[in-house]
């Protein structure tokens, strides 16, 4: 599965990255810097619900594709059931290739690939455990420029965390920083 996702995923971002005739945006210049911050909402396989954020610095490549090195934090959870005491929460480290597609001068769509290294931590009563995994990720969104400088983002990416499929919807601001 993981496979197939990538071979369809990795096509989406070059073919996007490669539209650069479509549309003049210059709001993504080639070689500028950029930093964005999410918040999110996780949805777990199996009902669990979290909020969460991610932060990421990025670099666009040229006007149709970026680069980006984030953290994200998917929330987790805590519970006590007849005096056990357990708690749940995992961090994931991002690298992912971004490739843009604008629809207008202001406004765009974009999709994600990349591998993510997650970090599970669980706790029951006082045994502690932490899981590591490295795992691919994709994701596909919009943009709206609202300044020069400053974008609005919605995003929906799809993560595997202990073989287990998370959701994740974010919405949050990209400033590009020079």
């Amino acid at each position: 599965m993981k496979t197939s996702l990538l071979k369809i995923s990795l096509p989406l971002v070059l073919m996007f990255g490669a539209t650069s005739a479509i549309a003049d945006n210059e709001n993504h210049s080639e070689n500028s810097w950029y930093v964005a911050a999410n918040g999110l909402n996780a949805d777990y396989e199996g009902g669990l619900e979290e909020s969460g954020y991610n932060v990421a610095v990025g670099k666009y490549l040229n006007k149709n594709i970026s680069i980006e090195l984030g953290y994200a934090d998917f929330g987790g959870d805590a519970e006590s059931v007849n005096g056990v005491d357990a708690e749940f929460e995992a961090t994931a480290i991002q690298f992912s290739a971004v490739g843009y597609l604008p629809i207008s001068q202001n406004a765009g769509l974009f999709a994600r690939v990349g591998v993510e290294r997650v970090r599970t931590d669980g706790t029951v009563n006082t045994l502690r455990a932490n899981l590591d995994d490295t795992n691919p990720y994709y994701g596909v969104g919009g943009y709206l420029n609202v300044s020069e400088n400053v974008d609005v983002r919605v995003e929906v990416q799809r993560h595997e965390i202990l073989d287990t499929n998370l959701d994740t919807i974010s919405a949050g601001i990209t400033v590009k920083t020079f």
